[in-house]
């Protein structure tokens, strides 16, 4: 019944949105690893905890980290809003694991005028539009809920599943919104593909984990198509992370 369920909610949000990767083969010793990490759920969902997340990091091994946070709270190891991924898991191995560390997030001017125009749009769509704010509200806790019912294991937050309705969601959002909404969360994740690039290409032959979230690993996977050194991470992570072992 709960493979039912998400099949027909994949085929009636997302039908044709499937992005496939190519078959996986060995990773190269340079191999880039595009993580998605699953902020608040890693609180609530046994299958991808805080501890596989830590797992994760420490099989890739990375010789460089680029990570979804802003200069600022890098530099200061802060509390980051909305991703207790890193007071709980990035700091304390950065701590034990000095490692090359590179924020993809926007700092300072930059983060002021992105943010502040995206506060902005959605303040007025609060306002303007009450009943399409409170849908969004209610089909954002009921994607979170059908995805925690699908994922069993951290790959199936790297499948086709999770990005089709990730993207479902992102398209009711424009739908209701406008486009703005959907060109203003383009430019945010083109920011952070920007910086993983630049990281990439500055650091030939070294290990890097790129720290996503599951919220923008299509962004990743499209702006990093062709990337030579790029992982197939949904079979890598079944790989790594065996069926059954806790």
């Amino acid at each position: 019944m709960k493979n039912l369920r998400l099949a027909s909610l994949a085929l009636a949000f997302a039908a044709g949105f499937t992005g496939q990767l190519h078959a996986a083969t060995a990773p190269p010793p340079d191999g880039v690893y595009v993580v998605g990490a699953i902020q608040r759920l890693h609180l609530s969902e046994p299958s991808f905890s805080f501890d596989h997340l830590r797992r994760i990091i420490e099989a890739v091994r990375p010789e460089v980290l680029v990570l979804e946070v802003r200069p600022d709270e890098l530099a200061e190891r802060k509390e980051t809003q909305g991703r207790p991924e890193y007071p709980a898991v990035v700091w304390p191995y950065l701590a034990a694991h000095p490692t090359t560390a590179l924020p993809m997030e926007p700092g300072g001017k930059a983060f002021e005028a992105m943010t502040g125009e995206a506060g902005r749009r959605f303040a007025a769509f609060e306002t303007e539009k009450p009943e399409a704010d409170a849908y969004m509200t209610r089909l954002g806790r009921a994607l979170s809920t059908v995805l925690q019912d699908h994922w069993r294991h951290p790959a199936d937050a790297h499948d086709a599943a999770t990005l089709d309705l990730v993207r479902a969601q992102g398209l009711a959002q424009a739908q209701l919104g406008g486009p703005e909404f959907e060109t203003g969360q383009a430019a945010w994740d083109g920011y952070m593909v920007d910086r993983t690039r630049e990281a990439i290409v500055a650091h030939p032959g070294k290990r890097i984990l790129v720290l996503a979230s599951y919220r923008n690993l299509e962004a990743f996977r499209e702006g990093l198509k062709g990337e030579r050194r790029l992982v197939d991470m949904e079979p890598w992570l079944r790989t790594v992370l065996p069926a059954g072992v806790p």
